[in-house]
C-alpha cells in the first residue's frame, strides 16, 4: 500500500489502514482505486497462520475510443501474491487438555497422575479426593526431567469458575490458576496429509517385510506389527484397537524421529480407539525456529493422532488394564473422551487434547504425562518467501 501510494499520488487510508504494521484484510478505497488485501492458508499448512498475502488493485478512468461504444470509464486491475519465508509453527501450549469437561482421577487404590506441563480443563483438573492428588512442577519441565530454558511457569488454565479437584504441585511452589479461559481449537485444521494411495485390506497396506505402510486405510485400522514413518488416515473402521504396534524407527520418548515418525488421522466414520499397547513417535520435528534444515521430513507436523475438522473423531480413547501406552508427539482428539483403568500406567510425551479425561478409581496405576519444552506444531515450506504470482 506504501509502495502504490508513492507510485501513484495517493496516501493510505485514514483510520482503516494507518500504518504497515496497521493494515487488516479487506477493501480500502483510495482516489480513483480499490485495493483489496487478503490473508489466506497455505494448503495443509498450519490453522491461522498468514503465510499468503494477496493483493488485488482496481482503477477506474475515463475511457477514450470505448466512449463511443457506450462506455463512458474503463476498469483496470492487477493481482499479486506474497509467501512469507520458512515453515510454520503453532505451539501446543497445554500438556493435558480437557476441552470440554474434567481432567479427573477418581479415589480408590493407589492410581495418581503426574504432570509436567501446563494443563487445561474446561472443567476441573485433578483427583476427586486428596489422597490421589495430581502433582505438577510449578515450573514446566523437559521430558527428561530437567527444567525448561528459562523457568518457565507452569500453570493451569480453567474454563469456568474456580477448580474443585485436587491438585497440588510437586515442589510445594504453588503455580498460577486463571478462569474463564476459552477452550483452546488451534490445531482444528492442521491435519497431517496422508499419501493418496487406499488400502482395503490387511494384505495390501504391508510392504514386502510385512511393515505397515502409509496411505488411507478404508475400513480397518493397523493393529499390531510395526508401521513405517508416515501419515495413516482411518476411516469407515468400526474399532480402532492398535495393539501392540510401533514404529519401524522408534526414538525414545521425547526424541525426535525424523526418520521414522508415525501420525494416525482419524474422522467421525471410525469406531473406538484402543491404544491400550501401543509404543508410537510421532515427533519428526523439534528443531529451533532458525534450523535452516528440512522440516517436518515424515509430514506428521509433530502429531502422533488427531482427530477434528468438519468430520471430527467422536469415539472413546480407551487405556485398558495393566497397559504400556507410551505416546510421543501431539494427541489432537477434542470431541473424544478419554477413560483409562486404574490399574494402568500409560505414559504421554508431549500434548493431549481431549473433550474429557476420567481415570477409574480402584487401582494402582501411575498416569504419567510429561511436557516437551517449546514443542510446536511445525509445518515445512519449501519455498524461501517473497512474490511468487
Amino acid at each position: 500500500m506504501e509502495y502504490l501510494g508513492s507510485s501513484l499520488g495517493f496516501g493510505l487510508p485514514v483510520g482503516a489502514c494507518s500504518s504497515a504494521a496497521s493494515c487488516p484484510a479487506g477493501t480500502y478505497s483510495v482516489t480513483g482505486y480499490s485495493i483489496t488485501l487478503a490473508d489466506s492458508w497455505r494448503v495443509n499448512g498450519i490453522f491461522n497462520y498468514p503465510s499468503v498475502l494477496d493483493v488485488v488493485i482496481t482503477h477506474q478512468q475515463p475511457s477514450i475510443f470505448a466512449r463511443m461504444l457506450g462506455f463512458s470509464t474503463l476498469t483496470s486491475a492487477a493481482s499479486a501474491r506474497a509467501t512469507i519465508p520458512g515453515p510454520q509453527f503453532n505451539g501446543a501450549a497445554y500438556a493435558v487438555a480437557a476441552v470440554g469437561g474434567d481432567a479427573m482421577i477418581n479415589g480408590g487404590g493407589a492410581a495418581f497422575q503426574t504432570v509436567t506441563g501446563p494443563v487445561y480443563a474446561y472443567g476441573s483438573f485433578g483427583a476427586n479426593n486428596a489422597p490421589h492428588s495430581t502433582g505438577v512442577p510449578s515450573q514446566q519441565t523437559n521430558y527428561d526431567g530437567t527444567t525448561c530454558p528459562g523457568n518457565i511457569p507452569n500453570r493451569l488454565d480453567n474454563g469456568g469458575g474456580g477448580n474443585s479437584l485436587d491438585y497440588h504441585t510437586t515442589d510445594s511452589n504453588g503455580m498460577p490458576q486463571n478462569t474463564n479461559i476459552a477452550p483452546p481449537n488451534n490445531y482444528d485444521n492442521a491435519s497431517p496429509v496422508a499419501p493418496n494411495v487406499t488400502f482395503t485390506s490387511a494384505a495390501m497396506a504391508k510392504d514386502g517385510q510385512g511393515r505397515w505402510m502409509p496411505g488411507i486405510y478404508n475400513g480397518f485400522a493397523p493393529s499390531g506389527g510395526v508401521m513405517n514413518g508416515g501419515v495413516y488416515k482411518i476411516i469407515n473402521a468400526s474399532s480402532v484397537a492398535l495393539g501392540n504396534v510401533t514404529n519401524t524407527v522408534h526414538m525414545p520418548s521425547g526424541v525426535s524421529d525424523p526418520a521414522g515418525a508415525v501420525a494416525i488421522v482419524l474422522d467421525g466414520t471410525d469406531g473406538g480407539l484402543d491404544i491400550s499397547q501401543a509404543v508410537l513417535n510421532g515427533l519428526d520435528d523439534l528443531n529451533p525456529p532458525s534450523y535452516s534444515g528440512p522440516r517436518d521430513p515424515m509430514g506428521t507436523h509433530n502429531f502422533v493422532i488427531w482427530g477434528s475438522g468438519s468430520n471430527p473423531f467422536t469415539a472413546g480413547v480407551t487405556i485398558g488394564p495393566h497397559a504400556g501406552t507410551d505416546m510421543s508427539g501431539i494427541i489432537y482428539l477434542p470431541k473424544s473422551p478419554y477413560v483409562s483403568d486404574g490399574n494402568s500406567s500409560p505414559q504421554f510425551t508431549g500434548s493431549v487434547f481431549v473433550q474429557s479425561m476420567t481415570v477409574r478409581g480402584g487401582g494402582n496405576g501411575q498416569q504419567v504425562f510429561k511436557w516437551v519444552c517449546g514443542l510446536n506444531a511445525v509445518a515445512g515450506q519449501p519455498y524461501d518467501g517473497g512474490l511468487i504470482r
